[in-house]
């Protein structure tokens, strides 16, 4: 009977520790997040002092943050970033239905008609 008690409350023990393992896991100091964001420390700091991360500070320490609000922020920003890049690769394209500009064609250099005079570089080269 004893055995089966100790059984029970090792099980139960588990459990317990399993589940405030896992609620760890899904809160994060500022160091755990400047390596999931692979960031440095300062500009993870600078992320939660603009507010731009959901961040809990608890004291002067310690600042905890949500797993899922990284993941949420990341995706968010991921958007926006690809949503610029793709406005502005759209900018640079001709639309298509315009005809094709070509760039007009810079006037050459005039080319020089007669030779140089290479009389003086010859008689130097006999006299030496």
């Amino acid at each position: 009977m004893n055995d089966q008690r100790l059984h029970r409350e090792r099980h139960r023990m588990t459990q317990s520790n399993e589940s405030l393992s896992g609620s760890l896991d899904e809160t994060l100091g500022i160091e755990g997040a400047a390596r999931m964001m692979r960031l440095g420390l300062e500009a993870m700091k600078e992320l939660v002092d603009k507010g731009e991360v959901p961040a809990v500070r608890l004291n002067q320490k310690h600042t905890v943050m949500l797993r899922e609000d990284l993941i949420d922020f990341l995706r968010s920003e991921g958007r926006r970033q690809a949503a610029e890049r793709k406005k502005s690769a759209v900018g640079n394209r001709p639309a298509a239905n315009a005809s094709v500009a070509t760039k007009p064609k810079r006037p050459s250099k005039a080319r020089r008609i007669t030779p140089p005079d290479l009389r003086a570089y010859e008689q130097a080269d006999h006299q030496s």
